[in-house]
């Protein structure tokens, strides 16, 4: 069941979002002219901003019965407790630090995963210099907007270009409540060609509503993809599939973490130049950030099973995920 749900705009950023990548939005508050609560600390001073990011937030009944803060920066963390000076909270580098103020908020129906972020971890980057930290933002954050719309209320892991880890990401998504969360990426290198889209969604290899929220991911995706004439690229086994290292466990560790159901799908292949050209449109974050909403409004209010499915795991030992050695936080207040 849904949770209910109210439309927040929360100011946090001072640039253009996503290197043009900005959608239209509907009427913003800031942090700064937060209606008066009981609890002093949760109050920021007057601030000013040129730019927001809108987030489907369940409303508060109160700060103390919330598991997450939006800090004056747009950042969102997992609070670990209410203190006199603030609220103490497990940054994005998995520090833990003080902040005097934000916007409590939780539980929510949905976590979206812009996967990599940040100068140490930008992911994969196209010829035409798009970076893959850049697209998945572009279209995580139209996904929130758009289940927004739809009464889904869903929070993003992060909310503009900066770095987090995977326990981290892993630790909001469970700490929230969530439903379900889904981590979106484009893939890198550039496999053989193909007659259509590439799109690959990895699922937890011990839940069975992964594997239905990824073959839903997938159902939604080529289908919105193929609409698209562009020379595509795919791996042979490309679909629903787990991925597991030689120690027979989920390769991926935005997978073997959480303990929310997860799916990750990877909508092509930003290693293709051409999809790169296309990935940097906006027609493209609209068709992929709304195969994504079909996909999540699906899994949440039918039994479709979806489609897709690759009966053999494939086996692969990724690169681990960024540390908290070469992570670097964003400002919080």
């Amino acid at each position: 069941m849904r949770r209910k749900l109210c439309l927040v705009a929360l100011a946090a950023l001072t640039g253009a979002a996503c290197g043009g990548f900005a959608t239209t939005p509907p009427v913003s508050r800031d942090l700064g002219s937060a209606p008066e609560t009981t609890t002093s600390s949760t109050q920021p001073p007057s601030t000013t901003t040129s730019s927001s990011v809108f987030l489907s937030l369940p409303p508060s009944s109160t700060p103390l019965a919330s598991d997450a803060l939006v800090t004056p920066s747009g950042v969102i963390v997992a609070i670990l407790e209410q203190t006199n000076s603030g609220f103490s909270v497990r940054t994005p580098c998995g520090d833990e630090a003080t902040v005097p103020w934000g916007t409590p908020i939780g539980p929510v129906d949905v976590v979206i995963d812009p996967g990599h972020g940040g100068e140490a971890d930008p992911g994969a980057q196209g010829s035409n210099g798009l970076t893959e930290s850049e697209v998945n933002l572009a279209v995580s954050r139209l996904v929130v907007e758009h289940l927004g719309k739809r009464g889904v209320s869903a929070i993003l892991t992060r909310t503009r270009d900066y770095a987090s880890t995977l326990g981290m990401r892993a630790l909001l998504a469970d700490q929230v409540g969530a439903s379900l969360m889904v981590s979106i990426h484009h893939n890198a290198p550039a496999p053989g060609p193909s007659a259509m889209p590439g799109t690959e969604v990895f699922v937890q290899s011990d839940s069975a509503d992964s594997r239905r929220l990824g073959g839903l991911l997938y159902q939604q995706a080529i289908e919105a993809l193929s609409t698209f004439d562009v020379a595509w690229t795919s791996a042979p086994d490309a679909g629903v599939l787990e991925v597991l290292n030689t120690r027979g466990t989920d390769a991926y560790g935005m997978l073997r973490t959480p303990e929310t159901v997860t799916a990750l799908i990877e909508l092509g292949y930003i290693a293709n130049p051409v999809e790169a050209e296309l990935f940097a449109t906006q027609e493209y974050v609209e068709v992929a950030a709304t195969a994504v909403v079909e996909a999540v409004v699906a899994y949440l209010d039918t039994d479709e099973p979806g489609t897709g499915f690759i009966a053999e795991a494939r086996v692969f030992n990724p690169q681990p995920g960024i540390s908290g050695d070469v992570c670097q936080d964003p400002e919080l207040y």
